[in-house]
Protein backbone atom coordinates (compact mmCIF):
# COMPACT_ATOMS: atom_id res chain seq x y z
CA UNK A 1 0.00 0.00 0.00
CA UNK A 2 1.47 3.73 -1.04
CA UNK A 3 2.25 5.87 2.00
CA UNK A 4 1.13 8.39 0.05
CA UNK A 5 -1.34 9.64 -2.69
CA UNK A 6 -0.91 12.52 -4.78
CA UNK A 7 -4.64 14.17 -5.75
CA UNK A 8 -4.79 16.70 -9.24
CA UNK A 9 -7.14 19.44 -9.52
CA UNK A 10 -8.15 17.96 -12.82
CA UNK A 11 -8.84 14.09 -10.95
CA UNK A 12 -11.03 15.96 -7.95
CA UNK A 13 -13.23 17.98 -10.84
CA UNK A 14 -13.84 15.25 -13.74
CA UNK A 15 -12.50 11.63 -12.63
CA UNK A 16 -14.17 11.83 -9.19
CA UNK A 17 -17.62 13.39 -10.30
CA UNK A 18 -17.88 11.15 -13.22
CA UNK A 19 -16.69 7.81 -11.47
CA UNK A 20 -15.57 6.61 -8.87
CA UNK A 21 -14.16 3.17 -9.50
CA UNK A 22 -12.09 4.86 -12.28
CA UNK A 23 -10.51 7.34 -9.49
CA UNK A 24 -10.71 4.92 -6.85
CA UNK A 25 -8.19 2.62 -9.53
CA UNK A 26 -6.44 5.54 -10.66
CA UNK A 27 -5.10 6.13 -7.32
CA UNK A 28 -5.03 2.77 -5.78
CA UNK A 29 -4.04 0.44 -8.55
CA UNK A 30 -2.62 3.27 -10.64
CA UNK A 31 -4.82 1.98 -13.66
CA UNK A 32 -5.01 4.80 -15.51
CA UNK A 33 -7.68 6.09 -18.01
CA UNK A 34 -6.45 6.91 -21.66
CA UNK A 35 -6.40 10.47 -22.10
CA UNK A 36 -4.50 13.00 -24.60
CA UNK A 37 -5.54 16.43 -25.82
CA UNK A 38 -2.21 17.65 -27.27
CA UNK A 39 -3.74 20.46 -29.35
CA UNK A 40 -6.01 21.88 -26.83
CA UNK A 41 -2.54 21.95 -25.08
CA UNK A 42 -1.16 23.98 -27.34
CA UNK A 43 -3.41 26.35 -28.02
CA UNK A 44 -3.99 27.15 -24.45
CA UNK A 45 0.13 27.55 -23.87
CA UNK A 46 -0.26 30.37 -27.02
CA UNK A 47 -2.62 32.76 -25.14
CA UNK A 48 -1.29 32.06 -21.57
CA UNK A 49 2.04 33.37 -22.87
CA UNK A 50 0.18 35.81 -24.52
CA UNK A 51 -1.17 37.52 -21.13
CA UNK A 52 1.94 37.41 -19.64
CA UNK A 53 3.26 40.69 -17.89
CA UNK A 54 -0.25 41.83 -18.92
CA UNK A 55 -2.55 44.34 -17.04
CA UNK A 56 -6.12 43.14 -16.08
CA UNK A 57 -7.62 45.02 -18.42
CA UNK A 58 -6.66 42.15 -21.03
CA UNK A 59 -8.88 39.93 -19.66
CA UNK A 60 -11.66 42.27 -18.38
CA UNK A 61 -12.50 45.93 -18.00
CA UNK A 62 -14.70 45.10 -14.65
CA UNK A 63 -11.46 43.17 -12.60
CA UNK A 64 -9.76 44.97 -9.99
CA UNK A 65 -6.30 46.43 -11.24
CA UNK A 66 -3.28 44.66 -10.82
CA UNK A 67 -0.95 42.46 -13.59
CA UNK A 68 -0.42 38.89 -14.88
CA UNK A 69 2.80 37.91 -12.70
CA UNK A 70 3.42 34.40 -14.27
CA UNK A 71 1.99 31.02 -15.98
CA UNK A 72 2.05 27.24 -15.35
CA UNK A 73 3.34 28.16 -11.58
CA UNK A 74 3.60 24.52 -9.66
CA UNK A 75 1.27 24.62 -6.41
CA UNK A 76 1.81 21.62 -3.77
CA UNK A 77 0.06 21.30 -0.18
CA UNK A 78 -0.77 18.69 2.24
CA UNK A 79 -4.19 18.33 3.15
CA UNK A 80 -5.19 19.00 6.59
CA UNK A 81 -7.63 17.08 8.56
CA UNK A 82 -7.91 15.81 12.39
CA UNK A 83 -9.20 12.20 10.95
CA UNK A 84 -6.76 9.16 11.43
CA UNK A 85 -5.36 8.28 8.09
CA UNK A 86 -3.25 5.10 6.76
CA UNK A 87 -1.49 7.56 4.67
CA UNK A 88 -0.61 11.42 3.56
CA UNK A 89 -2.88 12.87 0.75
CA UNK A 90 -1.83 16.00 -1.18
CA UNK A 91 -3.06 17.98 -3.73
CA UNK A 92 -0.37 18.90 -6.74
CA UNK A 93 -1.57 21.13 -9.97
CA UNK A 94 -0.33 24.27 -12.28
CA UNK A 95 -2.20 27.00 -12.30
CA UNK A 96 -2.66 28.77 -15.83
CA UNK A 97 -2.23 32.41 -15.07
CA UNK A 98 -1.67 34.17 -11.69
CA UNK A 99 -2.88 37.36 -11.24
CA UNK A 100 -1.16 40.32 -8.26
CA UNK A 101 -3.57 42.47 -8.14
CA UNK A 102 -2.63 46.35 -6.26
CA UNK A 103 -4.52 45.77 -3.19
CA UNK A 104 -1.75 42.91 -2.87
CA UNK A 105 -4.30 39.77 -3.19
CA UNK A 106 -4.20 37.53 -6.19
CA UNK A 107 -5.80 35.46 -8.93
CA UNK A 108 -5.92 32.43 -10.47
CA UNK A 109 -7.28 32.32 -13.56
CA UNK A 110 -7.51 28.96 -15.98
CA UNK A 111 -8.00 29.77 -19.69
CA UNK A 112 -10.47 27.57 -21.79
CA UNK A 113 -10.78 26.86 -25.29
CA UNK A 114 -13.75 26.05 -26.62
CA UNK A 115 -16.00 26.31 -29.98
CA UNK A 116 -19.59 27.56 -28.28
CA UNK A 117 -20.63 30.79 -25.87
CA UNK A 118 -21.82 28.58 -23.47
CA UNK A 119 -20.86 29.38 -19.23
CA UNK A 120 -19.93 26.13 -18.42
CA UNK A 121 -17.99 27.64 -15.41
CA UNK A 122 -19.71 25.04 -13.09
CA UNK A 123 -17.53 22.34 -14.21
CA UNK A 124 -14.74 23.87 -13.15
CA UNK A 125 -15.13 25.52 -9.21
CA UNK A 126 -13.62 22.30 -7.83
CA UNK A 127 -10.72 22.48 -9.72
CA UNK A 128 -10.26 26.23 -9.12
CA UNK A 129 -11.27 25.80 -5.75
CA UNK A 130 -8.87 23.45 -5.07
CA UNK A 131 -5.67 25.73 -6.69
CA UNK A 132 -7.18 28.68 -4.33
CA UNK A 133 -6.49 25.75 -1.51
CA UNK A 134 -3.38 24.97 -2.36
CA UNK A 135 -2.08 28.47 -2.70
CA UNK A 136 -3.60 29.29 0.52
CA UNK A 137 -2.28 26.53 2.14
CA UNK A 138 1.69 26.85 1.08
CA UNK A 139 1.27 30.54 2.20
CA UNK A 140 1.41 32.24 -0.60
CA UNK A 141 -1.13 34.86 -0.11
CA UNK A 142 -4.73 35.40 -0.34
CA UNK A 143 -6.56 34.07 -3.44
CA UNK A 144 -9.77 37.48 -3.45
CA UNK A 145 -10.66 36.10 -7.22
CA UNK A 146 -10.93 32.59 -9.30
CA UNK A 147 -12.53 32.33 -12.61
CA UNK A 148 -12.15 31.31 -16.44
CA UNK A 149 -10.68 33.03 -19.42
CA UNK A 150 -12.51 31.80 -22.54
CA UNK A 151 -11.46 32.02 -26.30
CA UNK A 152 -14.37 31.64 -28.35
CA UNK A 153 -13.05 29.89 -31.68
CA UNK A 154 -15.27 32.11 -34.10
CA UNK A 155 -13.14 32.23 -37.79
CA UNK A 156 -10.30 30.94 -39.61
CA UNK A 157 -8.47 33.12 -42.25
CA UNK A 158 -5.42 32.40 -44.60
CA UNK A 159 -3.24 34.88 -45.74
CA UNK A 160 -1.56 35.63 -49.32
CA UNK A 161 1.50 34.26 -47.45
CA UNK A 162 -0.03 30.93 -46.91
CA UNK A 163 -0.25 31.44 -43.14
CA UNK A 164 -3.60 30.48 -41.57
CA UNK A 165 -5.30 31.46 -37.97
CA UNK A 166 -8.03 31.05 -36.56
CA UNK A 167 -9.74 33.81 -34.31
CA UNK A 168 -11.10 34.05 -31.12
CA UNK A 169 -13.97 35.87 -28.95
CA UNK A 170 -12.15 36.04 -25.34
CA UNK A 171 -15.37 35.74 -21.87
CA UNK A 172 -13.83 36.12 -18.59
CA UNK A 173 -16.41 34.59 -16.20
CA UNK A 174 -15.64 34.73 -12.79
CA UNK A 175 -16.24 32.05 -9.99
CA UNK A 176 -17.41 32.00 -6.57
CA UNK A 177 -15.06 29.81 -4.33
CA UNK A 178 -17.03 27.77 -1.90
CA UNK A 179 -14.50 26.92 0.29
CA UNK A 180 -16.93 24.64 2.91
CA UNK A 181 -18.29 22.51 -0.13
CA UNK A 182 -14.68 21.97 -1.27
CA UNK A 183 -13.59 20.71 2.12
CA UNK A 184 -16.61 18.40 2.24
CA UNK A 185 -15.42 16.94 -1.17
CA UNK A 186 -12.07 16.51 0.03
CA UNK A 187 -13.69 14.27 3.23
CA UNK A 188 -15.83 12.31 0.40
CA UNK A 189 -12.41 12.00 -1.42
CA UNK A 190 -10.14 10.80 1.78
CA UNK A 191 -12.91 8.45 2.86
CA UNK A 192 -13.31 6.33 -0.26
CA UNK A 193 -9.69 6.27 -0.85
CA UNK A 194 -9.14 5.12 2.94
CA UNK A 195 -11.44 2.18 2.52
CA UNK A 196 -10.40 -1.02 1.58
CA UNK A 197 -13.87 -1.51 -0.70
CA UNK A 198 -13.56 -0.81 -4.22
CA UNK A 199 -16.66 1.65 -5.16
CA UNK A 200 -19.28 0.72 -7.41
CA UNK A 201 -19.20 2.49 -10.90
CA UNK A 202 -21.17 4.82 -12.88
CA UNK A 203 -23.78 3.52 -14.51
CA UNK A 204 -22.43 5.85 -17.61
CA UNK A 205 -18.87 5.10 -17.26
CA UNK A 206 -17.80 3.99 -20.76
CA UNK A 207 -14.22 3.01 -19.72
CA UNK A 208 -15.44 0.47 -16.96
CA UNK A 209 -18.62 -0.91 -19.91
CA UNK A 210 -15.36 -1.79 -22.24
CA UNK A 211 -13.38 -2.89 -19.49
CA UNK A 212 -16.30 -5.43 -18.34
CA UNK A 213 -16.99 -6.50 -21.61
CA UNK A 214 -13.35 -6.79 -22.86
CA UNK A 215 -12.87 -9.51 -19.37
CA UNK A 216 -15.99 -11.28 -20.38
CA UNK A 217 -15.09 -12.00 -23.91
CA UNK A 218 -10.95 -12.75 -22.65
CA UNK A 219 -13.14 -15.19 -20.65
CA UNK A 220 -14.95 -17.08 -22.89
CA UNK A 221 -11.88 -17.05 -25.30
CA UNK A 222 -10.12 -18.48 -22.51
CA UNK A 223 -12.99 -21.82 -22.28
CA UNK A 224 -12.67 -22.22 -25.54
CA UNK A 225 -9.31 -23.74 -25.14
Amino acid sequence: MTDKITLSPSNLTFLWHSCKRCFYNHHIYKNRRPMTMPLVGKMATLSEDWFIEKETTEIDSDLSPGKIVSSQKSLKAEIETNEELSRKYTISGKIDLLIEFNDGTFGIFDCKNTSGDSDKSWMYHTQLAAYKYCFEKMGLGEVSQIGLIYQIIDGFNKSNDGTSNFTTLQKFVGVTPKMDQFEKLLSSVIQCLESEITPNSSPKCSFCKFAENYNENLNLYSEDF
